[in-house]
């Protein structure tokens, strides 16, 4: 029989398309002669092994990646089940999903921290297992509690936190006889003064305010640092209201390390995710902010014992991060969801976890009170950094809710934009703020105003 037809059979024996899709798809596939549903179920059976799909993030560090992908095909092979895996980067994974109404989705996926939120309708509820992981660990953190519950309906299994650490050269450093900076005003100031050599194009401070995850996740930190923000307690705008003179400080402080200190690179604000990784380990930067994307580069090079990690440096209000929650989303309803539900207690697993948090080098931050305890972060002096920075981490929306225009509006580059609009538009920081507030009022009322959309047709396993 057609390999294609035998692939949707599996699908349909596996509960990841419905069967009236099943029959649909089948007439264009045979012109209208397809056998009966229950012979094609019988030639899917004769699989020995049905199907398990799961869509996994690809981290860029292969160690952890070759970790959870033996965990799931033990846990497969005890099931008797087929792990089809597929793995993806999340702008790779957001297009994939949003296709997969259409074409079937996974039983279960690995989510960023808006996966709850852009995929609440097709999620299924996940409290009961999110409890009682939670539970047996001392109870999540604080960045975590706040990503997962959406209108009050936990949709995502917390797993761990990919943070950042602020990175210095530490012969550098060592040479100048100093010491990591609390604060970035005056602290990294004049720290960067101090270390930086132009002539030689060694600069004290490497942070773009450009359009790019980095550049909006430190502007956002920065905001909280000064005790501003984006959204007040209740979730309403409060960019250029009653925020606005602590987030017209931050922003003065991130114009000013490009305009008036001079402590950055020439051409900041053209880079990406990816500049500020590349100056570091061309040595022609001092500090900066990063993942552990960078230190596993460093590691790999040889590179990390001239590098110390230390706790991200804040402001009058205190260091904050937002919580980078990586999670698991169950899509599968019926026997899928509770093959689902066993799969991820087998990969939390505490002695599988701790396999893969050593594998990781840092980019799996603790999210359960427990795990913190784990004594890998104490074994390596620069993972306490990314232990410290984990225990600190902020849901996007903080201190109100996180919510769709939260979201929206870290999507859609509000806060680098006004940085932009002030070092490279000429605007000043005041008008540069009123003009972003106004950008976050719009995508506000959008979703207040916004009629509530139909449920979307699946022909994922929530079709059955």
């Amino acid at each position: 029989m057609d390999r294609r037809l035998r692939h949707l059979a599996e699908q349909l024996d596996a509960g990841l398309i419905a069967r009236r899709e099943f029959l649909r798809r089948a007439a264009i596939l045979t012109g209208g002669a397809v056998a009966g549903p229950s012979v094609l179920r019988r030639m899917a059976g004769a699989q020995t092994r049905p199907p398990f799909f799961a869509w996994l993030f690809r981290s860029f560090v292969p160690g952890v990646n070759d970790v959870l992908a033996k965990q799931i095909e033990a846990w497969a092979k005890e099931r008797k089940l087929t792990p089809a895996i597929d793995w993806a980067t999340f702008g790779e994974r957001d297009q994939r999903l949003r296709a997969g109404v259409e074409t079937g989705l996974p039983h279960v996926t690995e989510m960023n921290a808006f996966g709850p939120i852009r995929y609440k309708a097709l999620l299924q509820d996940v409290s009961k297992l999110a409890t009682e992981l939670a539970a047996a660990r001392g109870g999540l953190l604080p960045g975590a509690a706040g990503t997962t519950k959406v209108d009050g309906t936990v949709l995502a299994v917390p797993r761990y936190t990919m943070i950042n650490a602020f990175y210095i050269r530490k012969d550098v450093m060592e040479d100048k006889g100093l010491t990591p900076p609390k604060l970035y005003d005056p602290d990294v100031i004049a720290f960067a003064r101090k270390t930086q050599n132009p002539v030689k194009d060694l600069w004290g401070f490497g942070q773009t305010l450009n359009r790019c995850d980095d550049g909006e996740g430190f502007m956002q930190s920065l905001l909280w640092d000064y005790g501003g923000g984006v959204w007040d307690n209740d979730g309403k705008p409060a960019l250029a209201t009653s925020n606005r003179e602590a987030n017209l400080k931050a922003l003065q402080f991130a114009v000013d390390s490009i305009l008036k200190h001079k402590i950055q690179p020439p051409g900041v604000m053209d880079w990406t995710d990816v500049s500020n990784n590349e100056a570091y380990l061309a040595g022609k930067l001092v500090t900066t902010n990063n993942g552990p994307s960078l230190y596993y580069a460093l590691v790999q090079r040889l590179l990390a014992s001239r590098t110390l990690l230390v706790p991200t440096p804040g402001g009058p209000a205190g260091s904050f991060l937002a919580s980078n929650l990586y999670s698991w989303g169950v899509f599968a309803r019926g026997p899928g969801f509770q093959l689902a539900e066993d799969m991820i207690r087998w990969v939390e697993d505490e002695k599988r976890f701790a396999e893969y948090v050593r594998a990781s080098i840092g980019v799996a931050g603790p999210v359960y009170t427990a795990r913190a305890r784990d004594p890998y972060w104490k074994e390596d002096a620069n993972a306490e950094a990314i232990l410290q920075n984990s225990l600190r981490g902020v849901h996007p929306g903080y201190p109100g809710p996180m919510t769709p225009a939260a979201v929206d509006v870290q999507s859609q580059n509000v806060l680098t934009d006004m940085a932009a609009r002030a070092v490279i538009g000429g605007l000043s920081p005041e008008t540069a703020l009123k003009e972003a507030h106004q950008r976050v009022e719009e995508i506000y009322r959008a979703w207040r105003t916004a009629e509530p959309e139909p449920p979307p047709r699946l022909t994922g396993p929530r079709a059955r």
